[in-house]
């Protein structure tokens, strides 16, 4: 049984939406990345609490449009796995299987919510010890 056209071109769609979406995931991961490596590395991202909560507002900004973009698009990637899986079943091809929005968004807010916590120790952690050196020093 030959393929007919509309699953290739369900196909073709969900690949490139696919390519979309991971596109936010890599923004959102070098974004964070970001943030924490200048956040750890560098001892002047820490050097008031002015400057840890400028850089967690700057960073929770970015994931809340990230997240936008992120759930729309893998909604979107969803629904054309869903189609493409009932256009292709007649002519037995594997099955996409894709995770559920709710599962990725999930993951996201531990992710977020993993650096920013992190953002705040090593803010926190340096502070109290600049403080305390301070305290020694007099």
């Amino acid at each position: 049984m030959e393929i007919n056209e509309s699953v290739i071109n369900a196909f073709n769609m969900y690949q490139a939406q696919y390519s979309q979406v991971d596109k936010i995931w890599n923004y959102f991961g070098i974004v964070s990345l970001a943030v924490a490596g200048f956040t750890i590395g560098s001892e002047q991202a820490t050097k008031t609490i002015k400057e840890p909560i400028f850089i967690l507002l700057g960073y929770i900004v970015f994931c809340i449009g990230n997240y936008r973009a992120l759930t729309t698009g893998h909604e979107f990637l969803y629904q054309l796995a869903c189609h493409y899986n009932q256009l292709a079943k007649p002519f037995k091809l594997d099955k996409l299987d894709i995770a559920a929005t709710a599962d990725i968004k999930q993951f996201y807010i531990g992710v977020v919510c993993t650096f920013c916590v992190a953002i705040v120790a090593v803010a926190y952690g340096r502070l109290t010890l600049s403080q305390a050196n301070h305290t020694a020093a007099k």
